[in-house]
């Protein structure tokens, strides 16, 4: 099942059906889990979405609808060198590589969470990489010294129209609000109403995360966070916000509570993510957060990008 490497750093399938039954209906992909093992230690894991498309090429990826990175994930070194550290990160990442060149796919595409930034061991095997940007706002920083006048005006706008924000974990007016913004747009959600209540069941059964809601003098819902738990952090996984009330004051509040909460709560940082949007930079960039780099990796087999350009010439030919 494993593919063995040096150190003895090996990658196993974990599982083939772990959450595959839930998410095929959505996704129509089977979701398999790779783990790396030193001598008997977990040290890293990589989970991956596979599909088959049209029987012909089979694809893999360890993001998909609604999750932006997804691993692979690495145990934090326990060596104060630096050069032991790159040594065990490159150990594990060469490991996965071999291992799922060795799974017959046609297309590979990893995409790593911030913070871990060394991809070399697939960069200098002839994977392609590319760059995407997060945003983080400092808890440990006076959030009053940092809002830009615009922020302030919206804070105040909201304050002045008596919108309150509470913590509220409730998926039909989270969905509600979703839908709303797609609809706008002639467009259906990106998944279905069902699958947000298992991920609200999640939260409430494993604590990991909350909901924050904003709402006007009525406790009619304008606008939510969907925002989950890491060790140190938290990240804004969704935001949704009823068109129909152009003010960004309602926006502006609930990241400004949530972060006097959090910060009481002694989390060090928020990843509100939409740094890759433009229309989400300018309005958090109102918060000054800190712009956080972060890496996606993606392998293609030669029939993969023939049968991939034949495509494009096709369609673009179609619309001639």
């Amino acid at each position: 099942m494993g593919s063995a490497c040096r150190k003895s750093s090996t990658w196993y399938t974990l599982s083939h059906q772990c959450m595959a039954g839930n998410l095929r209906d959505v996704l129509s992909r089977d979701l398999r889990i790779y783990g790396c093992f030193r001598n008997g230690e977990l040290v890293g894991g990589c989970p991956l979405f596979v599909k088959n498309l049209k029987g012909i090429l089979k694809v893999g990826s360890s993001t998909c609808i609604m999750t932006d990175y997804c691993g692979p994930l690495i145990k934090e070194g326990s060596s104060s060198k630096a050069s032991k550290r790159i040594q065990e990160t490159h150990e594990i990442l060469e490991a996965l590589r071999e291992f799922l060149c060795g799974q017959g796919f046609d297309s590979i595409h990893l995409k790593f969470s911030p913070g871990l930034e060394d991809i070399r061991p697939f960069t200098w095997n002839g994977w392609n990489s590319k760059v995407h940007y997060t945003h983080y706002l400092d808890l440990n920083e006076n959030i009053n010294n940092n809002i830009s006048r615009t922020i302030r005006k919206d804070l105040k706008a909201a304050a002045e129209a008596g919108f309150k924000t509470r913590m509220w974990n409730d998926p039909e007016t989270y969905y509600g609000l979703l839908s709303k913004v797609y609809k706008k747009q002639n467009l259906e959600p990106p998944l279905p109403r069902k699958f947000f209540e298992r991920v609200f069941n999640l939260i409430q059964e494993k604590d990991i995360g909350y909901m924050l809601v904003c709402e006007t003098p009525d406790g009619e819902a304008v606008a939510a966070h969907l925002t989950l738990y890491g060790k140190k952090s938290t990240v804004t996984w969704s935001t949704a916000r009823d068109p129909s009330f152009n003010q960004r004051g309602p926006h502006a509040l609930l990241y400004y509570n949530e972060f006097l909460d959090l910060k009481s709560r002694n989390f060090e940082y928020m990843n509100v993510m939409s740094a890759n949007v433009p229309r989400f930079t300018d309005f958090i960039m109102g918060f000054s957060p800190k712009l956080m780099p972060y890496y996606s990796v993606t392998l293609k087999s030669k029939k993969y990008s023939i049968l991939s350009n034949l495509y494009k010439i096709t369609t673009e030919a179609l619309k001639l």
